[in-house]
């Protein structure tokens, strides 16, 4: 994996440890691994319409049909690719025009078009660190209210993502798509070589609390001296823990940074003093060579990550197994789809939109062939879900995935909080780079983010 995989305007180094703050968790998911095996990040080459060209899709035409009504859709993956293939040809009626460009573009172009009153497409994708920004700059049709029927389908969404797709005044901006259960990974030939419990259930059992799983990683150093637990404890416990608590940083208008962060960043500061993480920036050079030379037997990530290490390291394919996190769980990241009130075909766009978000054959079609692991529930019941995966050893990890979904906090993402995460981002990285106390640092994040942005409190 290397650096081109990051999204544009955050570093390597700040990645992952800020991406709990940016809103960015979903980045990694969503925009930098793509389904086709390529970095998906970066500009596209469409044009500001819907009628732009974007990144041609092998096998996808994305041309008009006569005698049909067309509809163009954005996003940054082309995993979307098998929905619209399949929707295309069992529907008569409708036809999809697959734009694919890269993940700040989808979101430039369509707020760009929304200003101008023309130009968005009859669908767009959206990343859950934007879904704030949207709902306040309005544009977006409420897909509760006619000729749409959202509401319908909530009982069958999970229901954490039905609230991140919600704005403030209960408007539904974006239907669910998929979703990032996240858990604690582990590599089970480096815990036997160092005669830890390998098996899930017994790892489980035994990291009841977050300082059972770093006294398995002080057992494991003892046994194993040059490899560590996890690679960075700034990515690897502060994220997670931040998440636990559900995502992004405000409880109404009040500001959560003290509340939420300095715990999760004392924490993460006491791993690194004990040297229980191997103190390496996710992704890049050393990134990869540590997984090569087991310099580290654990991480704390999402079940997208399936995808870029099956793609990067085929090496470790099977060596895998998850617990879910102590303590409570999590997710990271998670894409939604969108329909501009200014759409010209709203009844053909939402029929597309039920298609890929709220049938078992839409999210599956693109489940089984990229990973992008569905919102809707129903879609659980197929019997893949109850599978073995040879990615994990075995482990029916597929079920604990869902069974981590149904017990995530909720919230309504608010319109500040991309803002808010850019500023708590830039005190993180004093707490771990400059050993900042984390208490003064969030306070200080604080008081800049109230000088900042309109309408907050602390």
């Amino acid at each position: 994996m290397d650096e081109s995989l990051i999204p544009n305007g955050l570093s390597r180094r700040r990645f992952l440890k800020t991406g709990a703050a940016v809103g960015g968790l979903g980045l990694a998911a969503c925009a930098g691994f793509s389904s086709e095996g390529e970095g998906t990040t970066g500009g596209g080459a469409a044009g500001g319409a819907a009628g732009g060209s974007g990144t041609p899709i092998p096998g996808v035409s994305n041309k008009d049909v006569e005698g049909k009504t067309n509809i163009t859709v954005w996003f940054w993956d082309a995993g979307l690719k098998y929905a619209v293939t399949e929707f295309n040809k069992t529907n008569k009626d409708i036809n999809v025009k697959f734009v694919k460009l890269g993940f700040d573009d989808t979101h430039q172009k369509l707020l760009t078009s929304l200003a101008a009153g023309s130009g968005a497409p009859d669908v767009c994708a959206l990343e859950i660190g934007l879904i704030g920004g949207f709902a306040a700059k309005g544009g977006l049709a409420d897909l509760k209210q006619a000729p749409y029927d959202a509401g319908e389908f909530e009982e069958d969404i999970v229901g954490y993502k039905w609230q991140h797709g919600s704005a403030p005044d209960g408007r539904l901006i974006a239907m669910p798509w998929d979703i990032g259960p996240a858990g604690l990974w582990y590599r089970e030939d480096l815990f036997k070589k160092a005669g830890l419990p390998t098996e899930p259930e017994e790892v489980q059992k035994r990291v009841e609390k977050w300082d059972d799983w770093f006294q398995l990683g002080e057992d494991l150093k003892k046994k194993t001296p040059k490899t560590s637990l996890f690679a960075d404890a700034f990515n690897d416990v502060y994220v997670p823990m931040v998440e636990q608590q559900g995502h992004g940083w405000f409880e109404g208008n009040k500001l959560q940074f003290v509340e939420k962060a300095v715990e999760p960043l004392k924490k993460a500061q006491e791993v690194r003093k004990a040297k229980i993480d191997a103190d390496i920036d996710w992704w890049g050079a050393e990134w990869n060579t540590g997984l090569k030379k087991d310099a580290f037997a654990g991480m704390g990530i999402a079940c997208w990550m399936q995808t870029g290490l099956s793609q990067s390291h085929p090496e470790l394919i099977g060596k895998w197994r998850v617990i879910k996190a102590p303590e409570g769980n999590y997710n990271w990241g998670g894409s939604f789809l969108s329909i501009p009130e200014q759409g010209k075909n709203k009844e053909a766009a939402w029929e597309f939109v039920k298609y890929v978000c709220c049938t078992k054959e839409g999210q599956n079609a693109i489940f089984k062939s990229t990973g992008i692991f569905p919102a809707y529930k129903p879609a659980w019941e197929d019997p893949i879900y109850d599978q073995g995966v040879e990615f994990y050893g075995g482990q029916k990890t597929f079920r604990l995935w869902t069974e981590i979904a149904e017990d995530i906090p909720g919230n309504v993402v608010h319109p500040n909080d991309r803002q808010a995460g850019d500023i708590i981002g830039n005190e993180v990285t004093k707490v771990e780079e400059q050993g900042k106390d984390p208490e003064q640092a969030m306070k200080d994040a604080e008081a800049e983010a109230l000088k900042r942005i309109r309408d907050i409190e602390s």
